[in-house]
């Protein structure tokens, strides 16, 4: 019989005998896989082609497969081998010993030698190699999202007073299936939690919205992660990824194109969960690094695709949190795999209070490949309906995939039971009337505040300590501020805030006024006023030695109203009408206190002036991505750079003191990540004076002066330029900088223990009219430190300059960089 006709004869067999498999009976095949000269094969494949199911050989080579009484074929595996195929009748437990033959088209040698010693390699590479099926499996889904995020909250014992809802509601009944219990106050442990449902839409690539139908903010909601699928996930099918809520890093994907040369792979074992084959394999950093994982991942044989992966992160990659891991769970939906189950997990360390943190993110209902309409993914992310913050706890109970926990229960039940009293208007009068009251150290230290929360108005008195000026112009000056607040339930906000100061030694009274008003929280649109009698600084570019002696003062009596709103998505317009009366401080009387501190207390004289200008500032982000939330708009930011025209002008009066002038100045800048790399920022700036006919020396364009030891903003100054100077033609200055984010000390030993990264950059600077060019170059070290709430960066760096008038320069500097939470950025 040919080979051919063994095959079709094979094939009726299988068919034949599947049409009775209810009555087969099943026996053992047991052996060993041996190669040639006899050594044994471990974690070689051994499948069964009748019912797609297999197994692989143990330490010593050993393997055992359970197959149905009858004609069986089995296929013999091992990478870099030829694989044999057996075709055996089995009527009883057969021991079979198999020898493969090296294949003919062998794989490197030393790529072969690596993969031998595990064949967790040979999984992770077909993995990979199944990679681009992942990815391209749908064009586009719907998925219904759960999420829930929560943090216990560990704070230190403190001894204070009952508050007011404490002594309004002690308890609250919690009712359970069996019984009806009390919860006392004390006993609600302390938590912060959100909820949210959502319906989700992802189209590839990398187009997404979302649509949140609920949800419930309880506590501080700071530190809790994944409360939107805008703060980013962890999707390993993907090269990198960057989630820059958890890290400045992006983070390499054990399964991706960098896998080998990144990770180690160990084989745990394997296991079945029902005919499938499932491996586990142990995923570990072959060098300490930032941007690597740590953890496991289990593959289904022969489908190739991830069944879960339980991965923590490097702690010396994370900014805020103390440690963070995830867990991600597959499942085949509609032929699709997809991931239905994401568990998160985290703890922050805040001064004495420590937070431990779970979010769990379930999506259901998923549809595949439907039709959106046309622009329905764009720059808004997200939208929140106007009833989605008003849910109760029927509607919540009803929609949860998974119970709370019994202290969640606690803590939502005894949120819900205090809620209404919170609300009402005899609450709020009673907590008003302690927050209101009088008290010595509110006059003196912490000051006078009055509040009327049910309509939303908050007062603000200065304490006397704040009253008291010693060091102030013209010597010792009291001054005093009130701050008048009111909140609107759209988020609209009004505010006003006015100050009055006397200085003894001139005897002259002066003070300001601040308004501004918030009419359109969804466009960001304000309008303020302010005007008042006081003093300005003449250079504010001036170094931190130079810029509060008294020769860069003056006295002034101004007012202006200012505008700004959003036009278009990423596009902003502010425009400024002002006016001001600028006098030198030639007859101001300097006082022994205070002014004697300073080295120059001969101030700068000049003639008096008058300036009447508007100001417009235009900037624009291209496809600048943003949520919408119920009366409010809350920007993501762009992967384009930031376009901004500046153009100033001085209108000439009815008096040659009116000051004449225009000016307009243009930048691009950008932020954007270089993978694995780094973090880079840069700025391109230029501008000029179009018209100087009038001008003030508070009214140039200057060149900022770098300090001694002071490593001042990147963006926005040089380093080691000698001193200030103005410019008033054409001039071009460009800014860059680099975080490696621990990148390059990753890879030192010792080093990258301590949480050091570095940082590199530079700048140029052209200056025809002074012939002037100056160019620098620094690089050097940071460290992250927590103070607090608070992230601040200190770095020490090399800074080297040379200009076509000093030559070359050299010098050692010192930075201090807080971390603007609200922005997610160290960008001052």
């Amino acid at each position: 019989m040919t080979k051919k006709q063994r095959s079709s004869v094979f094939t009726f067999l299988l068919t034949f005998g599947s049409l009775f498999s209810y009555s087969q009976e099943f026996y053992f095949v047991r052996g060993y896989v041996y190669s040639v000269d006899n050594k044994p094969f471990i974690n070689s494949n051994v499948r069964l082609f009748n019912a797609q199911t297999g197994t692989v050989t143990d330490d010593l080579g050993r393997y055992e497969i359970q197959v149905p009484q009858g004609l069986n074929r089995i296929a013999y595996s091992y990478l870099g081998f030829e694989t044999q195929l057996v075709e055996l009748v089995v009527e009883q437990d057969l021991v079979k010993n198999i020898y493969l033959e090296e294949s003919a088209n062998q794989l490197n040698e030393v790529e072969v030698k690596i993969r031998r010693k595990d064949y967790s390699y040979e999984v992770i590479q077909k993995v990979i190699d199944n990679r681009e099926n992942f990815l391209n499996q749908y064009k586009n889904y719907t998925a219904q999202v759960y999420i829930k995020a929560v943090e216990e909250v560990e704070n230190p014992p403190v001894k204070q007073k009952k508050k007011p809802e404490e002594t309004l509601n002690e308890s609250v009944l919690e009712n359970t299936e069996n019984e009806v219990t009390e919860i006392k106050k004390d006993s609600v442990p302390n938590l912060n939690l959100f909820e949210c449902t959502l319906i989700r839409h992802e189209e590839v690539p990398n187009k997404q919205k979302e649509e949140r139908t609920a949800v419930t903010k309880l506590n501080d909601q700071s530190t809790l992660f994944f409360t939107t699928i805008t703060d980013g996930e962890f999707n390993l099918y993907e090269n990198l990824q960057y989630v820059p809520q958890v890290s400045d890093n992006k983070f390499i994907s054990p399964i991706s194109n960098l896998a080998f040369a990144s990770y180690k792979f160990k084989l745990l074992g394997s296991y079945y969960e029902g005919l499938q084959k499932i491996y586990r394999v142990e995923v570990s950093p072959r060098k300490l690094g930032n941007a690597l994982y740590e953890g496991e991942i289990e593959v289904f044989d022969n489908l190739w695709v991830l069944k879960s992966a339980k991965l923590s992160l490097n702690k010396r990659a994370l900014r805020q949190y103390k440690n963070f891991g995830f867990e991600l769970n597959y499942e085949n939906i509609a032929g699709k795999w997809m991931v239905t189950k994401t568990n998160y997990t985290w703890k922050v360390k805040e001064g004495s209070i420590k937070k431990d943190g779970r979010c769990l993110v379930k999506q259901s209902d998923f549809e595949f490949d439907k039709t959106f309409p046309k622009k329905f993914f764009g720059a808004e992310l997200g939208v929140t309906e106007a009833e989605a913050y008003k849910r109760d706890t029927t509607f919540w109970t009803s929609i949860r995939p998974e119970p709370l926990s019994k202290d969640e229960r606690k803590f939502v039940m005894y949120k819900d039971s205090v809620k209404a009293v919170m609300n009402s208007k005899e609450y709020l009068d009673s907590v008003d009337v302690i927050y209101n009251k009088i008290t010595f150290q509110k006059v003196a230290w912490a000051g006078i505040g009055r509040i009327n929360r049910s309509k939303k108005q908050e007062w603000f008195f200065s304490p006397i300590i704040a009253t008291v000026d010693p060091v102030a112009i013209g010597g010792f000056r009291n001054r005093y501020d009130v701050i008048y607040r009111k909140r609107f339930e759209n988020r609209k906000e009004f505010f006003i805030a006015p100050m009055l100061t006397y200085g003894y030694n001139n005897k002259d009274l002066r003070g300001n006024i601040r308004t501004n008003f918030l009419y359109n929280p969804i466009r960001i649109s304000r309008i303020s006023l302010s005007g008042g009698r006081g003093f300005g600084i003449i250079n504010g570019a001036a170094t931190i030695a130079d810029i509060i002696r008294r020769n860069n003062f003056y006295q002034d009596i101004s007012g202006n109203i200012a505008h700004s709103t959003e036009l278009l998505n990423g596009l902003y317009l502010s425009s400024t009408l002002s006016y001001a009366k600028r006098e030198d401080l030639g007859n101001f009387k300097f006082g022994p206190i205070g002014d004697e501190l300073f080295e120059n207390n001969t101030p700068t004289l000049f003639s008096t002036s008058e300036v009447l200008r508007t100001v417009f500032l235009l900037s624009y982000t291209p496809k600048q991505l943003y949520l919408r939330e119920p009366n409010q708009k809350v920007v993501l930011g762009s992967r384009f750079p930031t376009f901004t025209l500046k153009y100033d002008k001085a209108w000439a009066g009815n008096s040659e003191r009116f000051n004449k002038f225009s000016f307009v100045e243009f930048n691009i800048r950008q932020t954007f990540q270089m993978g694995i790399l780094g973090t880079s920022e840069y700025k391109i700036q230029t501008g000029k004076f179009l018209d100087t006919t009038r001008i003030s020396v508070m009214d140039y364009k200057y060149q900022r002066g770098g300090d001694p030891y002071f490593f001042s903003p990147a963006m926005y100054t040089f380093q080691l330029i000698d001193q200030t100077f103005s410019t008033f033609d054409w001039y071009l200055e460009t800014h860059y900088t680099h975080q490696f984010n621990g990148f390059l000390t990753s890879k030192v030993p010792l080093l990258n223990r301590t949480g050091i990264k570095t940082m590199a950059g530079g700048g140029f600077l052209l200056a025809p009219e002074r012939n002037y060019r100056y160019s620098e170059v620094y690089f050097g070290a940071n460290r992250i430190f927590k103070f607090g709430r608070q992230l601040i960066r200190l770095g020490v760096y090399n800074v080297l300059s040379t200009s076509n008038q000093t030559g070359f320069r050299n010098m050692i500097k010192f930075s201090f960089e807080p971390f603007d939470a609200s922005k997610n950025t160290w960008s001052f």
